[in-house]
């Protein structure tokens, strides 16, 4: 097994695009039946299309950009609000706190 340096450590873009498909596909189970028409609702309308914004500037190699970070916050906001009325939906809650903050360090690492 070889000694990876530090740097080879951090998250990077691709990394980052797969955090985020895991969070969609967890987002997609738990609005899938027979989840709460409100919670599907704001899965299908809000969260999931802010991870989708997020991806496309993530899949074309903008880091950095403003987009990746808004996308993510605002699906971590909608989360949060899910996990403040069901305690079942933390899970979801803390995997896009987790993207956030591979996203947050993978700009700073471009």
């Amino acid at each position: 097994m070889s000694i990876r340096e530090p740097e080879e450590l951090w998250p990077t873009g691709p990394e980052v695009i797969n955090t985020l498909e895991e969070a969609v596909q967890m987002a997609e189970e738990v609005a899938a039946p027979p989840a709460e028409r409100w919670v599907a609702r704001v899965i299908s309308d809000k969260l999931i299309p802010s991870l989708y914004n997020a991806r496309t500037y993530l899949e074309v190699g903008k880091v950095s950009s403003p987009e990746v970070r808004l996308g993510i916050q605002s699906a971590r906001l909608e989360a949060g609000e899910l996990a403040d009325a069901d305690p079942r939906y933390a899970a979801l809650y803390s995997k896009i706190r987790v993207l956030a903050e591979e996203a947050d360090i993978a700009s700073k690492m471009s």
